[in-house]
């Protein structure tokens, strides 16, 4: 009795001692079966002041808070910030996400993947560690999640950095991630190879004409496209992956030159010093001090030099829209595109900036606008350059008429050649899709097909009132076929049977897949139980009668089947249909194999 007691005693203190080291985790979520899924309102949220704490510190502790706003957005912060979220996986098959932390100038990330069976997975990224260090080439952070079958997985975050603290996070199903990804650098190579283009054309143009408003131009065009590398990440990425120190410096440096490279421009372009002293004293101030910070950015803390960047750049473009205005009210013809041009960067930042804050929605239009607007900015600029050395040189009229005609017939070329690659790959997308779909041994759709097929044509029945009929087929004894004669001879039996199940078929609409190992799947769209049991004991008959001749072995092959078409009701579920039709086949398999039955709805629980 005794030791009973003690038995006791020592099996409740285990159970405490476990349910202290759980994770105090909220409420554990489904995966969803859907492309891509956004986690930002769906995370729990921690604060660790001190940036000591660890996963197991975290775990915990129960002053977890939710993210309610659109985008975990803490701004520029001392803190570590902790992320968490918890989901299952509710398939009897293993499932792969990628989680994509979509604001690449981070410093530190952190991820942990803890599963409720096995080893947890940790990876560490940002620009404090060397770009090979990621697990997913991506100019974002990308790590791959895994599921096994009705596994949960809790996902941790550690986010800390000296830039602002923003995680826009999202789940994507592999397929469409890279697919849109695609899309996305193929905008981004529209856009960088605009700028290069610009850049190189107004630079031969300095060559060949000396005036230093194209060298201006060509300076804040490169240092525009370069801060645009360094914040999209394609910097770190191509041009500098190991250089974890220059890689928070580039962003204040790139920064600072297109300030002075603005402030040169717009000062000559605009020729400030004739028609304002005072907006002349604030370009060579605002020029001053852009140097500097280009300068400090080498010496002194990013958060330092960012708080002196951030008003200086607003400052900038007020300076710059405003001496337009001025410069258009005092008569200068080209000035109107000078300030069209501002404006379409000023309209791209403030929707960027929205965006972020949660007023306007976030899209792809949304995500880009800032670059739109550059872009919009830069071709302006140099209409509006072209146009006044028209009205100063109209001597070399010709020759500027031929180098913008060169430059139409290169962005033309460019437009072709995307539009092709863009064909091209729409073409590779649509095969990739059959590809995903098809069983690769037997020609037949697989599993991942069936489900999707059903599940419509359910949805189609509950709203016609037609009948649906499923039927699985199983090879009967089919192990002693792969443990005799060897794989090869296996797949050349799924092969026959295969063509004869797809040959047997009624009508367009009826599907035909492979469920899994030697077993089969039927799906009769407008078919009750009666008319699909012909159709299978058609083809059972069929491939009972049929002799396999494989590697000069002559082999026998039966099937039995299980067929359902249960009344339609609006809480019919496709698992419903094919526990019945797998119920059905259970019978075939009991009453002997090499049979076809039809299983009652009334006995389905």
């Amino acid at each position: 009795m005794c030791l009973t007691v003690v038995k006791g005693m020592r099996f409740f203190t285990g159970l405490l001692v476990l349910l202290a080291s759980m994770p105090l985790m909220g409420q554990t979520l489904t995966l969803p079966n859907q492309p891509n899924w956004s986690l930002d309102q769906k995370m729990e949220f921690l604060e660790d002041p001190t940036g000591e704490l660890t996963l197991e510190q975290v775990q915990r502790r129960d002053d977890w808070r939710e993210q309610t706003g659109s985008t975990f957005n803490k701004g520029y912060s001392d803190s570590a910030w902790w992320l968490r979220l918890s989901l299952s996986n509710p398939l009897e098959m293993p499932r792969r996400r990628l989680l994509s932390i979509a604001y690449p100038v981070l410093g530190d990330v952190q991820v942990y993947q803890v599963p409720s069976r096995g080893e947890r997975v940790f990876y560490q990224m940002g620009h404090n560690y060397p770009y090979s260090q990621r697990p997913i080439d991506h100019r974002h952070f990308v790590v791959p999640v895994e599921w096994e079958a009705g596994e949960t997985v809790s996902l941790y975050l550690r986010i800390e950095s000296d830039t602002s603290v923003q995680a826009p996070i999202t789940l994507w199903d592999p397929d469409t991630f890279y697919s849109h990804d695609t899309t996305r650098n193929i905008l981004h190579g529209i856009y960088f190879g605009a700028l290069l283009v610009i850049g190189v054309y107004n630079l031969l143009l300095f060559f060949a004409l000396g005036d230093r408003n194209y060298l201006y131009y060509v300076g804040f065009v490169s240092f525009m496209g370069l801060i645009m590398a360094a914040l999209t990440g394609f910097g770190f990425r191509h041009l500098w992956p190991a250089a974890t120190q220059w890689n928070d410096q580039a962003i204040l440096f790139f920064l600072s030159g297109t300030l002075a490279f603005a402030a040169l421009f717009s000062r000559r372009f605009l020729r400030i010093r004739q028609i304002s002293r005072t907006l002349d004293i604030l370009a060579v101030t605002l020029l001053v001090v852009s140097v500097l910070c280009g300068i400090l950015s080498f010496y002194l803390p990013y958060r330092l030099v960012i708080a002196l960047l951030i008003p200086l750049v607003v400052a900038g473009c007020m300076l710059g829209f405003g001496g337009g205005l001025y410069a258009w009210y005092r008569g200068q013809v080209t000035a109107k595109y000078y300030v069209l041009a501002w404006s379409f960067l000023l309209t791209g930042a403030s929707i960027l900036a929205l965006s972020k804050g949660g007023v306007l929605p976030s899209n792809a239009f949304t995500d880009h606008a800032a670059q739109l607007g550059s872009l919009f900015e830069v071709v302006l600029l140099s209409f509006a350059l072209a146009q006044r050395i028209n009205v100063e040189r109209r001597l070399r009229y010709e020759a500027q008429s031929e180098t913008l005609a060169t430059a139409r017939r290169l962005n033309m070329e460019l437009e072709d050649r995307v539009h092709e690659r863009t064909r091209e790959l729409e073409s590779l997308n649509r095969k990739l899709n059959e590809l995903s779909v098809t069983d690769e041994l037997t020609g037949l759709r697989n599993r991942r097909h069936m489900d999707h097929v059903l599940r419509l044509e359910l949805e189609r029945a509950k709203r016609s009132g037609r009948p649906l009929a499923v039927a699985l087929l199983d090879i009967d004894h089919f192990k002693p076929v792969n443990d005799n004669h060897g794989h090869p001879v296996g797949d050349e039996c799924l092969k026959l049977v295969s063509e004869i199940i797809h040959a047997g078929l009624r009508w367009p609409s009826d599907t035909a897949t492979r469920y899994g190992g030697e077993e089969f799947a039927i799906i009769f769209p407008d078919t009750d139980a009666q008319g699909a049991f012909v159709v299978v004991e058609r083809i059972r008959e069929r491939i009972r009668e049929t002799r396999i001749e494989v590697d000069e072995l002559m082999l026998s092959l039966t099937v039995s089947a299980g067929i359902y078409s249960p009344p339609i009701h609006p809480s019919l579920t496709p698992e419903e249909l094919l526990r019945g039709a797998d119920e059905g086949l259970y019978q075939a398999k009991e009453n002997g194999r090499d049979k076809t039955c039809i299983f009652a709805p009334a006995t389905l629980t």
